[in-house]
């Protein structure tokens, strides 16, 4: 006896074992975001609420103690003022800095193909090398810039540039621009070669001059990599700790003194894991909001950008 099948319910079993056999390829995937990211989210929020004594392994839960003692102590607010004009000067000055290097690199000129090979090459330095690298740069005993400045006659002696608060915070900052600018570079310029260039023939035709013609064609199109670009220059400023670390360790005092730096003493100087997860979660949601704010200014559907 021969059993009749109804088109139908083949359809619907082969639709349900492909979608089934789909979560299967990326359940492996799921496990290790779960594992690798969610888990120690979880955890670490769990210990924010935990005096948790890293020596003695002792723990006890205290609520919202930990962020109380933190939001009342100096040093934090200190630290978070820091790292608000440490994460927005990296951010405003590797941006302007990678979308001017892009537009430079862009145009045809001798020796381009050198100069775009020059861009990648402080991107490609892990950000420990480029602690110990400006560290030495700007060192008050052999530092290459006194030198330098010493040999123009600008300065009569050594100056402990790292030693003075307010240089030590410009040049933690101009280390991790150095970096950043590079790698924003690297994307806005990868961004100008993707614009078609007959928009380019076409506005010269109907007159636009070279500002008109960025502003209507070439801002547009680089809004999606500007956003791009924005998102990473500040997680990278507000989240900066190696190059702080290396050059400073957050001195001298407290001028440079950030949040991760912070985290840093409380966890492993102070042995304080509770107050050290207080910290990373306050940083975290810092990251989150400055996150969420450029992709409200800056996002737009891909069809906005065509019109534009």
């Amino acid at each position: 006896m021969t059993t009749v099948v109804h088109p139908a319910l083949v359809r619907r079993h082969a639709r349900f074992s492909q979608r089934w056999f789909g979560a299967l390829l990326v359940l492996p995937a799921i496990v290790s975001v779960l594992a690798i990211i969610l888990y120690p989210l979880i955890n670490t929020f769990a210990l924010s609420f935990m005096k948790y004594d890293l020596f003695k392994k002792s723990f006890r839960f205290v609520a919202l103690d930990n962020y109380a003692k933190l939001f009342a102590d100096p040093l934090f607010a200190k630290s978070l003022t820091v790292t608000v004009i440490f994460g927005a000067s990296v951010l405003v000055l590797s941006t302007i800095l990678g979308l001017l290097f892009a537009l430079l690199l862009n145009e045809s000129f001798p020796g381009r193909g050198f100069w775009r090979a020059i861009l990648i090459l402080p991107w490609a330095l892990p950000w420990v090398i480029i602690g110990l690298l400006w560290g030495w740069v700007v060192d008050a005993n052999f530092g290459a810039l006194n030198g330098l400045l010493y040999q123009l006659g600008l300065i009569e002696h050594y100056v402990p540039f790292l030693a003075r608060d307010g240089w030590a915070l410009f040049f933690t900052i101009l280390a991790t621009v150095w970096r950043q600018a590079s790698l924003s570079g690297i994307l806005f310029l990868a961004a100008l070669q993707a614009i078609p260039p007959d928009q380019y023939d076409a506005a010269k035709v109907d007159g636009a001059d070279m500002w008109n013609r960025f502003r209507y064609i070439t801002l547009p199109w680089l809004r999606p990599t500007m956003l791009i670009a924005s998102l990473i220059n500040t997680l990278y400023g507000v989240m900066q700790f190696d190059v702080v670390f290396m050059m400073t360790q957050g001195g001298p005092g407290d001028a440079t003194m950030l949040m991760s730096i912070l985290l840093y003493r409380k966890t492993f100087i102070s042995s304080d894991l509770g107050a050290g997860a207080a910290v990373s979660v306050v940083l975290a949601l810092l990251a989150l909001g400055l996150g969420l704010l450029f992709v409200r200014v800056l996002y737009r559907p891909q069809q906005a950008i065509e019109q534009a």
